[in-house]
């Protein structure tokens, strides 16, 4: 148990959402949140005490910006990457851009990918997740574009040193008879790699769950397991969604997430984040039965949520990290 309802939160903005928390090989701890101004990166002299707003994390103020996320590579440069849409004159415009940095100032990078719809639609591309597969920058992110596939895949592209390439569907929505989104990677301390994403493979039939949350695991980075469940709500009817995944130092693995399993109002207005620790099964055996009970985050009123959640270790502790009533917000505790 982390016991969340004992430690105090930090409030990194009024009025922000998705919050993301990275320390740097520096030690220096920086935040990034979605803002009416677009994605904006923040600083702290406390380790987290207190924020302030160090400047842009999106270049684009035509298109609405979010989904931030952080990656630093071997030579200390801080990659964010976000997605970004809007509509335009041919129709529905979404991409997934990269900008860098130092972790406090940033320029752009690159395009990782975009589409436009003719139709308007609202489907595209969503929520990138950078890091490392086989010494190579992936870039992992949920493609629904209406030219790509009826459902929603998890794809990856991965970076040459001058574009952005090899594009590699992990996840056929089709194939699974869901819309696979939000995915979160990470590489693991045993080796291989860990994906957390949410489905709608339970939407129908008994239970009727909008989305619950599974894992895949590939051992080389290019072939990954069947998705598995690993988190389906309590409650008949209700959801979770909006997956994050850390590794502790011992191996076990925290999931934060978004449910409305306790809410009397359904959906993502009235969700909140919860988290589940593994019990250090390995991760290509691990399901449902392997986590322990989920424990709430943040306190909200009824009719409000905590929302767009993120667990992040820095292998001293354990930063969960949603947008609430109060602003984008942070705890901490001390993990081994």
């Amino acid at each position: 148990m982390l016991h969340w309802n004992t430690i105090p939160q930090t409030v990194i903005r009024p009025h922000a959402a998705s919050p993301r928390v990275c320390r740097l090989k520096s030690g220096v701890l920086i935040a990034a949140a979605e803002t009416r101004e677009g994605i904006r990166v923040f600083s702290t002299d406390d380790d987290g005490l207190t924020w302030r707003d160090a400047g842009p994390g999106s270049f684009t103020p035509e298109l609405s910006c979010a989904n931030p996320e952080f990656f630093e590579l071997l030579d200390g440069q801080v990659l964010l990457a976000h997605r970004a849409i809007g509509k335009r004159e041919d129709g529905f415009y979404t991409s997934i851009r990269v900008n860098v940095g130092d972790g406090v100032t940033f320029r752009p990078h690159s395009v990782v990918t975009e589409y436009t719809e003719a139709d308007g639609g609202f489907r595209g591309v969503w929520e990138p997740c950078l890091g490392m597969l086989n010494g190579v920058l992936t870039c992992f992110y949920a493609n629904d574009s209406t030219s790509v596939t009826p459902q929603q895949n998890i794809e990856y592209l991965q970076w040459d040193g001058k574009a952005w390439g090899n594009r590699t569907v992990v996840c056929d929505g089709v194939k699974h008879d869901s819309r696979d989104g939000m995915p979160v990677w990470i590489p693991l301390s045993s080796g291989g790699y860990a994906l957390v994403i949410e489905s709608t493979h339970l939407r129908n039939g008994a239970g009727r769950h909008p989305f619950v949350i599974q894992l895949l695991y590939s051992r080389d980075g290019r072939e990954w397991t069947e998705p598995r469940d690993i988190f389906i709500p309590s409650t008949e009817g209700s959801k979770a969604g909006a997956p994050w995944i850390a590794e502790l130092g011992d191996g076990r693995l925290v999931l934060s997430l978004q449910t409305d399993e306790d809410r009397a109002v359904k959906g993502d207005r009235t969700s909140v984040m919860k988290t589940v620790i593994s019990d250090g099964t390995p991760a290509d055996r691990l399901d449902a039965s392997h986590f322990s009970a989920a424990e709430t985050v943040f306190d909200v009123p009824e009719d409000a949520g905590a929302l767009w959640t993120a667990v992040y270790a820095d292998g001293r502790e354990l930063f969960a990290s949603a947008g609430t009533p109060d602003g984008a917000v942070l705890k901490r505790v001390p993990v081994v």
